[in-house]
């Protein structure tokens, strides 16, 4: 089964249903393709994302949630989909992830790159 098509507007966000999926794999292969965006301090950036990784739970050994850990850093894995679980790695990345499923399952998709869209200059900073 393919994950549903969802028709938007330019600028328009996905609908938060559409991070609902309870398969991973599906939803790190539907992410494909989309656009992060952001704006901060009214400066917009944005990328196609190109890359991706699943990591599935309680069941994946590469997840922060393995075995049902939780902290209190990777507790919003455990929340709704389509919420953010940003962190830092090795003390200088910031890695940004996709919640996805029901609330409770604690999958996470790994946006692991973008292609530049617009922004370039800010991105680079």
């Amino acid at each position: 089964m393919d994950h549903p098509t969802v028709r938007l507007e330019p600028g328009q966000r996905l609908p938060r249903q559409w991070y609902l999926d309870d398969d991973v794999v599906r939803m790190a292969r539907a992410l494909l393709g989309k656009y992060l965006v952001t704006e901060f301090d009214g400066r917009r950036t944005a990328g196609r994302i190109v890359e991706t990784e699943a990591y599935r739970g309680p069941d994946d050994r590469a997840s922060h949630a393995w075995g049902g850990r939780r902290t209190p850093r990777t507790e919003v894995m455990y929340w709704q989909g389509g919420t953010a679980y940003v962190y830092l790695c090795y003390g200088i990345h910031h890695l940004f992830n996709v919640v996805t499923g029901p609330e409770g399952l604690a999958h996470a998709v790994l946006v692991r790159a973008l292609e530049p869209a617009e922004g370039l200059d800010v991105m680079l900073r």
